[in-house]
């Protein structure tokens, strides 16, 4: 079914006028249950965009994915997989950093497979530099002196068409990484235990190995601040693990610099890798920014609608479903233990009223959600809730 984009700007203008409104009830409503009945905040917040961290080669890396191998079909399914749960995560738009369009093998494939939401303005790309030579120019001489320098080739303009570039207002990202380096390193700090491994193998006359570890930002000299380049800088081999520790860090910190300037979340948790780099176990103050695929999904396959949204759905019915506040209210409940739990019971009381099991169509889906939504609305009365539990 094809919804004419007239349809999708209405509902989407006339859901954006209401759902403040909307969101600050129910959030009224929660506020009234008690501390030991909500110990995980309901915090997730609709209002953020989506920061696309699963096409980056440094974090899939990190989870055994080769940084410079082109995607297979595979790899593409995965990426639209989860683009569509993005999709549906955020009222607003899905950012990728302007680095994506030099070092994400195969993004022109992405994007022509996502048009529809780049040509209604969904996908943003986002940097400290508007200029795209400009930008260019900066970060090659991030990757001076690197054989597998990305941006040694004529700038992707044809790939920024259509894009909405949203500026960074923070220093770059290098910058702060280097800050939590020095951090890390303390004894208390996540890669105390690397620099005791790397100084059992220190070679005589290389200096002290706790300087020159601190040293690394310095002598990276403007480099990216990515695994590669920083194990140049050392004397020593890293092992296995030594090397995946920095790397996870690495890109736990990239993930934290691009959230907090955007104020973005990100989809994690995919059935095909998690992504997130242990940033909601290590940066406890994002934590509401990380938000469950396997959740999410769980949800869609109680309504019976996740056919419908990662076969057959068209991007444009996925934006007219994502803009009704029911489905909002849904997705919420998908992020929370306790809200969770009444969804699955919304469900359960919804089927005596919504007799079609799998959705097929936009209308469809659309009908069971805003059936559950509307008994899940009971659930999240405190008032009737510690009725019926009295």
């Amino acid at each position: 079914m094809t919804v004419p984009q007239q349809d999708v700007s209405a509902r989407r203008d006339g859901y954006v006028a209401g759902r403040d409104l909307h969101l600050h009830v129910a959030g009224q409503q929660l506020s009234l249950y008690s501390e030991e009945r909500f110990a995980t905040p309901l915090t997730y917040d609709r209002a953020r965009p989506i920061f696309v961290q699963y096409l980056n080669p440094e974090i899939r890396s990190c989870y055994g994915r080769s940084p410079t191998a082109p995607f297979t079909e595979t790899d593409l399914a995965q990426a639209l997989h989860a683009t569509r749960l993005a999709v549906l995560a955020t009222d607003e738009e899905l950012i990728l950093p302007a680095s994506y369009l030099f070092e994400v093998p195969s993004l022109s494939v992405f994007l022509t497979r996502i048009r529809s939401l780049v040509v209604r303005g969904v996908i943003h790309y986002s940097s400290h530099i508007a200029h795209l030579d400009s930008y260019v120019e900066h970060k090659a001489a991030e990757y001076r002196g690197d054989s597998r320098n990305p941006y040694e080739l004529t700038p992707h303009r044809s790939l920024t068409d259509g894009l909405v570039w949203r500026p960074r207002y923070a220093q770059n990202t290098a910058a702060d990484i280097g800050q939590s380096w020095g951090t890390a390193l303390q004894p208390d700090g996540e890669l105390a235990t690397t620099l005791v491994s790397i100084a059992r193998r220190w070679p005589t006359g290389a200096g002290d190995v706790e300087t020159r570890l601190h040293e690394v930002p310095e002598r990276l000299d403007g480099q990216a601040f990515i695994g590669r380049f920083v194990r140049a800088t050392v004397p020593v081999t890293l092992g296995a693990e030594e090397r995946a520790r920095i790397e996870m860090f690495l890109s736990r910190e990239y993930l934290a610099s691009y959230l907090r300037d955007l104020d973005a979340a990100i989809v994690a948790d995919f059935d095909f890798g998690d992504f997130s780099c242990g940033i909601r176990q290590m940066r406890a103050y994002l934590a509401d920014r990380v938000l469950s695929a396997r959740s999410f999904d769980l949800g869609l396959r109680w309504l019976g609608i996740h056919d419908f949204v990662h076969r057959t759905a068209r991007w444009p019915e996925l934006l007219t479903l994502r803009s009704t506040p029911e489905f909002g209210t849904v997705a919420i409940a998908t992020q929370h233990p306790v809200l969770r739990a009444r969804l699955r019971e919304a469900v359960i009381r919804g089927r005596k009223r919504v007799r079609c099991q799998d959705a097929e169509t936009i209308q469809q889906a659309l009908t069971v959600v805003a059936v559950v939504a509307n008994k899940l609305d009971v659930t999240l009365n405190p008032t009737d809730s510690d009725r019926r539990a009295r």
